[in-house]
């Protein structure tokens, strides 16, 4: 899965969630089953006329998200403890 983020004239952000092209809003808890069953998301795509430092900071939240949910599968490795809330 992708993170989609486009920036309209207005300067309003949409962020959409990407599956092989299919695109979707964005819903915080398919990203969060998204990152138990696969461990990372994708690169984001950036669409719209974003600052370099928008683009960084788009770039660094991707990065950190995978990076925390890399060390939470690796720590949960060999335990019994179920990862993430039963009920997603």
């Amino acid at each position: 899965m992708k993170l989609v983020f486009r920036k309209n004239d207005q300067e309003e952000i949409t962020v959409l969630q990407s599956f092989d092209s299919d695109e979707r809003d964005f819903v915080y808890t398919e990203m969060i089953k998204v990152l138990i069953e696969n461990g990372k998301l994708e690169d984001p795509v950036v669409e719209g006329d974003f600052t370099d430092e928008e683009m960084r900071s788009i770039n660094n939240m991707v990065n950190e998200i995978n990076k925390v949910t890399k060390e939470t599968l690796e720590a949960s490795a060999g335990t019994d403890e179920p990862i993430g809330d039963p009920l997603l």
